[in-house]
């Protein structure tokens, strides 16, 4: 109770910096748009369309990068000279920071949502079982923050966390092989499926549009174990971050 005491505090704090908040939405929206109009005719070999296949990927690679919302004002709020004037607040700086979280996590699940409903009802995109598409969206924003916390915790540099950050995402969408089919090798074959939390998400989502629940299932439960492993490592690094 006393963390959800501090979120209107919060969200009113994250609302000032609207310029880097929008950015995040636009930046999707637009390339949705512009795969919209190179695929809107394409289909593979399945019959599938690539731009069905493209709308599912881009919405689950932009929860790669929600963390970096919880990860800037966790850094600049708690980290920095900006500290003192935080500690002048009516209220403990640990729940304060557990309200960041919460924040950045529901604005990065909003803005999934977002960009389902832009697909859905702007570029005409069926995405299939929305309900649990929402449920790996979910799933991803919480992977994320945990990961940019603990990179937070855990480097002395923020910049050079913040580019830890952007390798986590971009990394996991090459191995995923969105960009380039990646070498038929037990490394790249693990770390494009069951050891890749991107490809894990959409291989959940595809299964359950095809009515494979049990794989879909599968997949969602080892996000959720790489979820319970990493908030564990997150307790840790924040307490000797803390002191």
């Amino acid at each position: 109770m006393r963390v959800i005491s501090t979120l209107p505090f919060t969200l009113l704090r994250m609302l000032k910096s609207y310029i880097f908040l929008l950015l995040l939405l636009v930046v999707p929206m637009l390339l949705l748009t512009f795969f919209y109009f190179i695929l809107s005719d394409a289909v593979n070999e399945s019959g599938e369309s690539y731009l069905y296949e493209t709308a599912i990927s881009q919405v689950l690679v932009f929860q790669l990068f929600g963390g970096s919302i919880v990860m800037t004002f966790i850094h600049y709020d708690l980290f920095t000279k900006h500290k003192e004037r935080m500690q002048l607040l009516p209220f403990h700086l640990p729940m304060y920071a557990a309200s960041i979280v919460a924040c950045g996590t529901l604005f990065s699940i909003i803005l999934g949502v977002c960009l389902m409903v832009f697909s859905h009802f702007v570029l005409g995109v069926m995405l299939g079982n929305e309900l649990w598409m929402l449920v790996i969206i979910c799933l991803m924003a919480i992977l994320s923050s945990l990961v940019c916390l603990i990179l937070t915790f855990s480097v002395k540099s923020f910049k050079l966390a913040e580019r830890l950050s952007e390798i986590y995402g971009i990394g996991f969408v090459v191995l995923a092989g969105l960009f380039f089919p990646m070498p038929q090798t037990p490394f790249f074959q693990f770390m494009g499926s069951y050891g890749n939390p991107l490809a894990l998400s959409i291989m959940s989502v595809k299964e359950m549009n095809r009515g494979n629940s049990s794989e879909a299932l599968q997949y969602a439960c080892i996000l959720l174990l790489a979820i319970a492993v990493l908030f564990v490592v997150m307790l840790l690094t924040g307490r000797r971050k803390w002191g």
